[in-house]
């Protein structure tokens, strides 16, 4: 059988992830991240972003539907809910 890319895992080798998360400690300042890392939530925001998606449980909804598909991004799936956010 063989095997084809999705052009969204050809369009996200265009950010390296090493590079990626380096900036990403280089940069954030705040509080670490409890379930999501900055990786999950990039490849999220990114697929809503050219999905055109309007809101953010459309969003969560859509990448739901491709849960099977986020190992291949190394991402994981994400959730609305934030148990620190009302800390």
């Amino acid at each position: 059988m063989a095997h084809c890319n999705t052009i969204f895992a050809q369009i996200l080798r265009f950010v390296p992830r090493h590079e990626f998360e380096t900036l990403a400690k280089q940069y954030h300042s705040g509080r670490s991240f409890r379930t999501a890392s900055r990786w999950s939530q990039f490849v999220t925001l990114t697929l809503g972003q050219l999905a055109g998606r309007n809101s953010l449980r459309d969003i969560i909804e859509n990448v739901s539907a491709q849960a099977h598909r986020l190992y291949h991004l190394g991402s994981s799936r994400m959730s609305r809910f934030n148990p620190g956010a009302d800390q």
